[in-house]
């Protein structure tokens, strides 16, 4: 199981979860806004060796607004719309054979501003 395609806090008081994994939210993030997340559109025929269908979570936030997805992905792409965010499509679905999509193909990132916990 990737947490990262089955619990994913995204922005101050934002929560993305797998409805079929997550069925109930901790009590640490009680109050905050959850966002399941939609089916995903990875075709049957896609060969996932390491990970689920559900690798369209693994999404890549650059700040508190614009987060990274998979740019076939359209369910994805119009939630993050709806809840607020601005998603950056980009292909790369071919990655996700090798287990894993934009956040686990990354390191970490220099990121402006201070240093802040979401959480109390």
């Amino acid at each position: 199981m990737h947490i990262d395609a089955t619990f994913v806090p995204m922005s101050p008081g934002k929560l993305l979860i797998n409805p079929k994994k997550v069925l109930k939210v901790p009590e640490l993030f009680k109050g905050w806004d959850v966002l399941h997340a939609p089916e995903p559109v990875i075709p049957d025929n896609h060969p996932l060796y390491m990970t689920s269908k559900w690798i369209n979570m693994n999404i890549l936030m650059l700040d508190e607004k614009r987060v990274i997805v998979e740019k076939q992905d359209e369910p994805m792409i119009a939630a993050m719309k709806r809840w607020g965010f601005t998603p950056i499509p980009c292909n790369f679905r071919n990655f996700n054979s090798f287990g894993g999509s934009f956040h686990c193909a990354t390191v970490n990132v220099r990121r402006r501003g201070s240093l802040q916990s979401y959480l109390d």
